[in-house]
């Protein structure tokens, strides 16, 4: 939906109050745009969208999707896998670093421990 103000798309642009006022016009007779407008009346103080932009903050939810998919998906859901949940969360760790290229300074730290005799 279109800001009829910005003629942009109000949550990505910081138009969040043409979004609530249009809300408010169906609350009365939608249960779902009701239970929007308590949201974001709630929620007021983390919807400054432009505000967030302009500081350089990804507002989207894409970046953890692709996280969930590249770290848990991809390897813990493999076809007859069963898992711990310690084990899977052991494995989410390292795969995290492994793709975040931080697997080579952890290895160093583990080495630098003393062995257990």
């Amino acid at each position: 939906m279109k800001c009829p103000f910005c003629s942009e798309f109000p949550l990505w642009e910081g138009c969040v109050d043409a979004v609530l006022r249009a809300l408010e016009r169906l609350a009365p007779r939608c249960e779902v745009a009701h239970g929007a407008v308590t949201y974001f009346t709630n929620n007021a103080h983390r919807r400054q969208y432009a505000k967030f932009r302009a500081a350089g903050y990804m507002i989207g939810s894409g970046t953890v999707e692709s996280g969930c998919k590249q770290i848990v998906t991809q390897r813990l859901r493999r076809p007859g896998a069963q898992w711990s949940v310690e084990g899977a969360v052991l494995t989410a760790k390292a795969r995290a670093a492994w793709l975040s290229g931080e697997w080579d300074a952890l290895c160093a730290q583990r080495a630098a421990l003393p062995l257990a005799i």
